[in-house]
């Protein structure tokens, strides 16, 4: 076979290879966001849903319950930290309590052990602080009111799997401390629960509105209580107060990864010029760079965060262009010059990778942002 023959063959098994894994390629990453932005989504509406059991959570025992309705509100004042990393947040808030203290010992009163404590908890929280503000009952009416200013810290689980394209629920579960959902069940006061318009937290955008839902919370054991079964489960009513935070979309994704769409321009340019694995290589450590500013914002995790993705598939690609710049030349120059078809084909190949490039990231942005 001439040199020729032999030399065109290749470049076109490569460009016929790079643009059919480049297709594919696009639409496997593509799709694989696409859904996991939805599943991302589902989770996220689901905790907050009064209905729909927590992801992974123990489901709550579908059985009748009575409880006393105890109209219950909320008035977020101030959130002091937010630490996706360390996967906890910490606020401050009133918290407040309306019901017929004929129908039900809400505060322990009658119970000597109760009369020193709280009447409710944080769940997956610690109570820093908790201050009485104001306690009115009132026998004759049978109204009672107490209200509490309180500080907390939070654990919670943040799925970051579209990091930067953060948004999550700030929530606030509380639960009584010893009635169950079968003695008592929180009804939200929508009416007189706010979220306080000093709320800011930095980097992040907050929706001016707080949602309320009360949800059965079931625990997968009896603690031990000889007065249960140990197959038994309790349910509890939780109230839970949830504040959605986003980050700002495309501008968090330019700022992340500017970095490495310029570490992959340069690799295009290299071609151009004398000694192209100056800039293929100096690539290559700026997305290594990166990477590891990337892997110091983000919380352990078991997935790969579409962050994730994109700096690898940046990384691929700048290997994939070292490759090409190899390769190429040692094929075109195997006699010592050039043709003109085989220059034609090296600027094709060169020319269908960066369109491809485009046209990927673009489907990946506009996936995760759909």
């Amino acid at each position: 076979m001439k040199k020729s023959n032999y030399s065109t063959t290749i470049l076109w098994g490569i460009l016929i290879f790079l643009v059919t894994a480049g297709l594919l390629n696009a639409y496997l990453l593509t799709n694989h966001v696409y859904h996991l932005a939805k599943d991302v989504k589902g989770h996220r509406e689901d905790y907050m849903s009064p209905t729909l059991p927590d992801p992974g959570k123990t489901a709550a025992i579908n059985r009748a319950e009575n409880g006393v309705k105890v109209l219950t509100g909320i008035y977020l004042d101030r959130i002091e930290e937010v630490d996706i990393k360390q996967s906890k947040w910490t606020y401050e808030f009133y918290l407040w309590f309306k019901w017929q203290p004929s129908a039900i010992d809400l505060l322990g009163e009658k119970h000597e052990k109760f009369q020193n404590e709280l009447p409710f908890n944080i769940v997956n929280g610690e109570i820093i602080s908790a201050d009485l503000i104001e306690k009115q009952i009132d026998r004759e009416k049978n109204t009672g009111y107490i209200q509490y200013q309180v500080k907390a810290k939070t654990t919670q689980f943040f799925d970051v799997r579209l990091f930067p394209i953060d948004e999550h629920y700030l929530i606030v579960p509380i639960e009584h401390k010893w009635l169950d959902r079968g003695d008592v069940l929180f009804i939200p006061d929508t009416l007189e629960s706010k979220l306080s318009s000093r709320v800011m937290i930095p980097g992040y955008t907050i929706t001016k509105s707080i949602k309320l839902i009360e949800k059965a919370h079931a625990y997968q054991s009896a603690r031990g209580n000889p007065k249960f079964s140990a197959t038994d489960k309790e349910n509890f009513s939780q109230f839970r107060a949830g504040i959605k935070i986003n980050k700002n979309g495309l501008s968090d994704i330019l700022k992340l990864f500017l970095i490495n769409f310029i570490a992959v321009i340069v690799t295009f340019i290299a071609p151009f010029s004398p000694d192209p694995s100056r800039y293929t290589v100096g690539a290559i450590f700026t997305t290594a760079g990166a990477n590891y500013v990337l892997s110091s914002k983000l919380p352990a995790s078991h997935v790969f965060t579409f962050a994730e993705i994109m700096n690898t598939y940046c990384s691929i690609v700048i290997i994939i262009m070292m490759a090409l710049l190899a390769i190429i030349p040692a094929v075109i120059m195997k006699d010592g010059k050039s043709e003109k078809i085989e220059k034609r084909l090296n600027n094709a190949i060169m020319t269908s990778m960066f369109i491809l490039f485009m046209i990927t990231t673009a489907l990946l942005n506009w996936a995760v942002l759909s």
